[in-house]
C-alpha cells in the first residue's frame, strides 16, 4: 500500500458492504493487530532481549527466512502485479478514464519496468559489477519509501473504516515524521555498509559525511517528538479517538522495519515478511469483497464465510499469486542463466536471481503508487464498507 489512500475520509464512505466483517475493522480486531505488525513486535522481544548469541542461530534464520519469503514474499509481490495488471486495458483505453489516469498506468505497467530491467542488463552487459551494485542501493531508498507510504496508509485506512478521521495537522506530521526516518534510515544504511554482498553481487552505498548522519538523526528525533505530542493532545485534551492498531501498523513500518533491523541481523531476516503480512492484510480484504461482489449476492454470512464461487475465485487469486511468484522469482532467474550463461567470477554465482529481485522490489513501489490511490474506484468498491 505505498501511495495507501492518502486520505481515508472520502473512500471511507463509499459503497454498500459486500462481505460481513467485525464492525470497524477490516477483519477482527485481533487478526488486523497481528497483521499491522503487532506480530513483529510480539516477535522483536524475544530476539532481541533474549538470542545473545546471533551467529548460532543466524543459519536456522535464515532458513525459516527463505521458507517465509516464499510463503508470504512471493504473492505480496505477485498480488500486487495482479491487481496491477488485470483491467489495465480499460484503465488505459476506456472513455471513462482521465487523461492522468491512463498515463499512470502505462508509466507503472509499461515503461517504469522496462526502464528498471533495461538497466540493470545494460550494467550486466557492460560487465560493470559497481555499475549494477548500486542497483541495491536504489532498492533500499525506494522500499523504504515503500514502507513509508504503507504505514501512513495502515493508519488512515484503520482509522477509516471505524471513521475515525485525523486533522491536516496531524496527517502532515505523520507524513513528514515517515519521510525523515526514512531518509535517515537511507543515510544510515549508507554509513555503516560500505560493500556487502547480496546474492553474490556486491552492495555499493554512498559515501556520506557523518555530519548528514547527525542532522538526519536530530530530524527523526524531533518529527518523532511532534508526532507524539499532536497524538498526546488528540487523546487526552481534545479527547479523540485513534485507531490503535493502526498507530501499531505506523510505528512497526517506520521504527521496527526501517531502524530497528540495522541493530539486529535476526529480526532484520523477518522484516520483509512482516512487511508482506501488513500487505496482505488489505489486498486480502480488497480481494475476498471483490470475489463476494463478482459471485453474486448472498445470504448474511460470518466474518469471512463466503459462497461457494466466491471462495472459488479468492483461491484462484491466491494460486496465480503463488505460481507467478515462483516464476518471478525462481523461475525467471533460472530461465536467464541457463541462456545467457553468466560468469560467475565477474558477477557472482546468483547475479539474475540478484537483478530481478532488485527488478520486482523497485517496480513494486510504482505499482502501489498507482493501485492504492483514493481516486481508484475499486478501492473505493471493494477495500471500504460502511460499518
Amino acid at each position: 500500500m505505498a501511495t495507501a489512500i492518502r486520505t481515508g475520509d472520502a473512500v471511507a464512505q463509499a459503497t454498500p458492504n459486500v462481505t460481513t466483517r467485525h464492525a470497524g475493522y477490516l477483519f477482527h480486531p485481533v487478526i488486523d493487530f497481528i497483521l499491522a505488525g503487532g506480530g513483529s513486535m510480539l516477535l522483536a522481544l524475544p530476539i532481541i532481549l533474549l538470542i545473545h548469541d546471533k551467529k548460532a542461530v543466524e543459519a536456522t534464520a535464515l532458513g525459516w527466512g527463505l521458507v517465509l519469503s516464499n510463503v508470504l514474499n512471493f504473492p505480496h509481490f505477485a498480488n500486487s502485479y495482479q491487481l496491477l495488471y488485470t483491467g489495465i486495458g480499460q484503465r488505459i483505453f476506456g472513455a471513462e478514464s482521465t487523461p492522468t489516469v491512463r498515463l499512470r498506468y502505462i508509466w507503472a505497467g509499461f515503461v517504469a519496468p522496462v526502464l528498471i530491467l533495461g538497466f540493470m542488463f545494460l550494467a550486466y552487459s557492460f560487465g560493470n559489477p559497481r555499475l549494477l551494485g548500486y542497483a541495491a542501493n536504489a532498492m533500499a531508498f525506494t522500499v523504504g519509501w515503500h514502507y513509508v507510504k504503507q504505514g501512513y496508509g495502515v493508519i488512515a485506512v484503520l482509522s477509516a473504516i471505524r471513521r475515525i478521521y485525523y486533522s491536516e495537522i496531524e496527517k502532515r506530521l505523520l507524513l513528514l515524521n515517515g519521510y525523515v526516518v526514512w531518509i535517515y534510515s537511507w543515510l544510515q544504511l549508507n554509513k555503516t555498509l560500505h560493500e556487502e554482498k547480496l546474492y553474490g553481487v556486491a552492495f555499493f552505498t554512498f559515501d556520506l559525511p557523518s555530519m548528514l548522519l547527525t542532522i538526519g538523526a536530530i530530524a527523526a528525533g524531533l518529527t518523532t517528538a511532534a508526532v507524539v505530542v499532536a497524538f498526546a493532545v488528540r487523546i487526552l485534551v481534545r479527547k479523540q479517538a485513534v485507531s490503535w492498531n493502526g498507530v501499531v501498523g505506523y510505528v512497526c513500518a517506520l521504527y521496527l522495519w526501517q531502524l530497528a533491523f540495522h541493530y539486529d541481523l535476526i529480526f532484520a531476516i523477518f522484516i520483509p515478511a512482516f512487511h508482506s503480512l501488513q500487505y496482505l492484510l488489505f489486498t486480502w480484504r480488497y480481494q475476498l469483497n471483490k470475489a463476494a461482489s463478482e459471485a453474486g449476492p448472498g445470504p448474511a454470512v460470518p466474518t469471512v464465510t463466503l459462497s461457494r464461487p466466491a471462495l472459488v475465485r479468492f483461491a484462484k487469486f491466491v494460486g496465480w499469486g503463488l505460481v507467478l511468484g515462483w516464476v518471478g522469482f525462481t523461475g525467471l532467474p533460472l530461465l536467464f542463466h541457463a541462456s545467457l550463461s553468466p560468469d560467475p567470477a565477474l558477477f557472482g554465482p546468483a547475479v539474475f536471481v540478484f537483478i530481478v529481485v532488485m527488478w520486482i522490489n523497485i517496480h513494486h513501489y510504482f505499482i502501489d503508487n498507482v493501485i492504492w490511490r483514493r481516486d481508484n474506484e475499486d478501492v473505493r468498491k471493494y477495500l471500504f464498507a460502511p460499518r
